[in-house]
């Protein structure tokens, strides 16, 4: 079931960003935020915000321009 291997995904990585798990599963931000939901509510995962900015990692673009990296969310397993 994609919802367990969603859960399965992060608890293995330890983190993962919003992007990089609809990345893996090729699915649309908002439906794997609606399924990491559940699992935050259930307690398993935890949403861990950064408000502060960050720096492009990939450096595959000459300017971070259509970036935003002033917010950063992430999915910690609990």
């Amino acid at each position: 079931m994609l919802i367990t291997s969603i859960r399965d995904y992060v608890q293995l990585k330890g983190r993962a960003s919003l992007q990089d798990i609809a990345r893996h599963f090729r699915l649309p931000e908002s439906a794997v935020t609606q399924m990491l939901a559940f699992w935050i509510k259930k307690g398993t995962i935890k949403l861990a915000e950064q408000n502060q900015p960050l720096f492009c990692q990939t450096n595959q673009c000459h300017s971070c321009s259509s970036c935003d990296f002033t917010h950063h969310v992430e999915y910690v397993w609990s």
